[in-house]
């Protein structure tokens, strides 16, 4: 009869994948060059009187937001990915955020969707 205690250590639970280091920081890459951007946009609509790039700018906010959302996931699972308190190891960290990157901007596009019809009417 075979017995598997939880001390015994058979395996670990490191899910993250081969390249995760090198995706961690090229999110942050397109975060900083989303970010730099958006600046840009909204200091030169701002000064030109611009309100197609002003709302562009504040577009790309809310990518540079969910982006950020998954290295901040990235950069957790990384710390985390030892920690025998995660029983099923910390690579589903990165699913969880983009589902939580989805909800937050369905619901920007929502109130978005709102304030476009309250200024219709």
């Amino acid at each position: 009869m075979t017995t598997n205690s939880p001390q015994t250590p058979g395996h670990d639970h490191f899910f993250l994948g081969g390249d995760h280091q090198r995706n961690e920081r090229k999110v942050w890459l397109v975060i900083a060059l989303t970010a730099s951007m958006m600046l840009v946009e909204i200091v030169a609509g701002t000064v030109y009187g611009s309100m197609a790039l002003v709302a562009d700018g504040w577009h790309m906010s809310t990518h540079a937001g969910a982006m950020l959302i998954a290295a901040l996931a990235y950069r957790f699972a990384r710390r985390h990915a030892g920690d025998p308190r995660f029983t099923f190891g910390t690579g589903k960290l990165g699913d969880l955020a983009g589902f939580a990157s989805a909800v937050l901007l369905a619901l920007i596009a929502l109130l978005i969707g709102w304030e476009s019809l309250v200024r219709l009417t």
